[in-house]
């Protein structure tokens, strides 16, 4: 990571550590004056327009964790601050805060959450913070609603969140209209390791199918299932921990009071006491004792003192409750089902571990301690049931309250995971890949650009895909340099191979004594006629600039089968036989085949494949009269048809060893006369819109 980014990142921390602080002291005075403490997202929600998910949700986590050192049921609340910020800043790219309808389904959105959070933390705790009224401006309409508390509580959080919450947006809105706009450069640009993706190749980056699966998804998918994983695995056994710690709670609790009710029994008084049927004063005041021995817990259910007997437990002590009045001294009661495996050990006089149990007397956690008389004898045994029904209550109420926090911390987690993959692996990632495919290597110019462009793509994570990216750059130098000398050296054997063929078509021509650069003219009338069909129109999904050029380097080879037509026929002064004009017709062939065997030993000559249709067909006719194989109309290769009409004109204007040459408007004449039946149409119109042309190009090669 360079000084800039690190310059650029100090400057948004000293300012986002004055915003945390101002949060901070909103809620703790909101929370003074009885008020809920909503107003202390403002200055997140700057944050969260100002850069997005990342920062604003590290500045509510920390304004949470701050204010909950002072309020710590706050700390529960963490997921309803997150989730505001996270719609905030959905809404905000989206441009919706700004749409009536927008706003308003923000507002109802964080209301419905921060109600739903609300009723699960306060109906787990079973209760509900009766201020929660008085903050609110519709308190005397709901208050006198006959509806329960939850409901009342429900909507009164409902209508102060859509208040406070709309009291927040604005004030957001409004500090960032006055922010200077460096500042803003200082949030938009902080997050970036490279240089900064504008809003339209980031949807490009975004959208491209690089991948069947985008890393950013699979990291997302791995993280949320980890997180889950995790969530399941701490709830369970934090709630494992609290039952067990709960339960050993309880359990010291009933012992403890089972020895102080046995330390107030006298053991050699036991008979005495179930005799007195509890009419004795000595009975009634240890009577009085243990009714205060009970007030010490609410958890603490039933006290009593039994005898255990074979028939039964015989009852010494028993306090009245609420729910059941006591039994009186004497009365039998059986043993209950949980304590069946312990009767030996009570006979005896042992001493048992606390025994749970869950009956017609309720979930129980019941403790027995011995009382002894003077010889050491168990006369009886202090009994202490302590309830265990508020503990699924208690468990539930744990739960939720874990789970809602650790919900927030998880989204925080999250939100942090796909950021650094997003801005440290995903978009440099992209970003060279989408510049690798914008490669173009067609001209040296390209080719130096390819390697600007990456080079100004400035990735700086300091990481392996730092790494990655100056490695990318010395190759992508390299290849530009192999492939500007492998260019060099293509474009220097196809030259060669060029040259050889033209010089093999001179050698050819230079046998046909009448034929003084009919090679070169027909070249330049081809390119003179295929540049006016593309002005024209004509055949233009055919005449692109690579075909153009193919059909010119292919003209020269048009009479290339003549090599294997004898001298005696060749440059035959008068007009040929019938018999000998058969084996000057057989030169189109013979030049198809000699094409097809360069073809096979030049590869990298693609002009050939056309050179070989021009050998074959330039005598071809419009009309299906021509040789060799009497093709008609477009069955006929459009670089034949054209070479046809420029081996003729040349034909006509140059002087042969059988005839004298034509003047220029007799030729032209002639091909005018013959559009339909030996030409093209359409070539010809294109050949006579450029006659001057035509002229100028005849006339030069007969002045040389």
């Amino acid at each position: 990571m360079n000084k800039a980014v690190i310059k650029n990142r100090l400057k948004v921390l000293a300012i986002i550590i004055p915003i945390i602080l101002l949060n901070f002291i909103i809620n703790i005075v909101s929370m003074k004056i009885g008020m809920i403490p909503i107003l202390g997202l403002a200055g997140s929600m700057v944050i969260a327009i100002l850069s997005g998910y990342f920062l604003s949700v590290w500045v509510v986590i920390i304004t949470q964790l701050l204010t909950s050192m002072f309020y710590s049921a706050y700390i529960y609340y963490s997921i309803v601050n997150i989730l505001c910020v996270i719609l905030l800043t959905h809404y905000h790219k989206k441009g919706l805060l700004n749409k009536k309808l927008g706003m308003a389904s923000y507002l109802v959105l964080n209301a419905v959450i921060n109600s739903l959070v609300t009723f699960l933390i306060e109906s787990g705790a079973g209760h509900t913070d009766p201020d929660l009224f008085e903050i609110n401006p519709f308190y005397s309409f709901i208050g006198s609603l006959s509806i329960s508390i939850f409901a009342k509580a429900f909507i009164i959080v409902f209508t102060s969140s859509i208040v406070f919450i709309f009291i927040d947006v604005l004030i957001a809105l409004g500090i960032v209209r006055i922010i200077p706009q460096n500042v803003k450069d200082y949030f938009e640009k902080y997050a970036w390791l490279q240089k900064p993706v504008n809003s339209d190749e980031l949807a490009k980056i975004n959208n491209s199918e690089t991948r069947k699966t985008r890393i950013n998804n699979a990291f997302a998918v791995s993280l949320v299932m980890t997180c889950l994983t995790i969530l399941v695995v701490v709830a369970y056994e934090a709630s494992s921990l609290f039952v067990s710690q709960t339960k050993d709670e309880h359990r010291t609790l009933a012992v403890g009071i089972s020895k102080m009710v046995a330390s107030n029994i006298d053991g050699d008084w036991v008979e005495d006491y179930i005799k007195s049927e509890g009419k004795s004063r000595e009975y009634k005041k240890i009577v009085a004792k243990l009714e205060k021995i009970r007030a010490i817990s609410d958890d603490i259910e039933y006290i009593y003192v039994y005898k255990m007997m074979p028939d039964g437990c015989h009852v010494v002590f028993d306090l009245d409750t609420e729910a059941m009045a006591a039994s009186k001294p004497g009365d039998i009661m059986e043993y209950s089902e949980a304590f069946v495996p312990y009767i030996t050990d009570l006979l005896e006089g042992k001493e048992i571990e606390p025994v749970e149990s869950n009956s017609f007397y309720g979930w129980l956690l019941s403790a027995y301690t011995p009382v002894y008389n003077s010889k050491g004898e168990t006369t009886c045994y202090a009994g202490v049931d302590v309830s265990m029904k508020y503990l699924e209550k208690y468990t539930r109420d744990f739960m939720v309250r874990l789970l809602i926090m650790c919900s927030g911390i998880i989204i925080v987690v999250i939100i942090t995971g796909l950021w650094t993959a997003r801005y440290r692996v995903v978009y440099p990632v992209d970003s060279m890949v989408a510049t690798a495919r914008r490669f173009r290597y067609d001209s040296e110019e390209a080719r130096k650009a390819n390697v600007e462009r990456m080079a100004e793509l400035d990735i700086r994570t300091g990481d392996e895909i730092e790494r990655l990216y100056n490695s990318f750059i010395q190759v992508t130098k390299d290849s530009v340099k192999s492939f500007g000398k492998m260019c060099q050296k293509s474009e220097y054997i196809e030259q060669m191979q060029s040259d050889l063929i033209i010089i093999l078509a001179d050698m050819v021509e230079n046998r046909d004594e009448s034929t003084g650069d009919h090679i070169r003219k027909t070249s330049m009338y081809t390119l003179i006629v295929m540049n006016q069909m593309r002005r024209m129109g004509i055949y233009s999904g055919i005449l692109d600039d690579d075909y153009i050029d193919n059909v010119i380097k292919s003209a020269p080879l048009h009479d290339i089968g003549k090599i294997k037509i004898p001298d005696a026929i060749l440059n035959k002064p008068g007009k040929l036989s019938p018999e000998e004009f058969e084996v000057m017709k057989k030169h189109s062939v013979y030049g198809k085949e000699i094409i097809d065997e360069l073809i096979e030993s030049l590869t990298e000559a693609s002009y050939l494949e056309i050179a070989g249709d021009i050998a074959l067909y330039h005598h071809e006719r419009w009309d299906g009269t021509g040789y060799p194989e009497g093709l008609k109309g477009e069955e006929i290769p459009l670089s034949a048809r054209i070479m046809a009409i420029a081996d003729v004109f040349d034909a006509l204007v140059s002087e042969r060893v059988y005839k004298k040459a034509f003047s220029f408007e007799q030729a032209m004449d002639i091909i005018r006369e013959e559009s339909g039946t030996h030409f093209d149409p359409r070539i010809v119109r294109a050949f006579m819109a450029v006659e001057d042309e035509v002229r100028e190009t005849a006339q030069k090669f007969h002045d040389r």
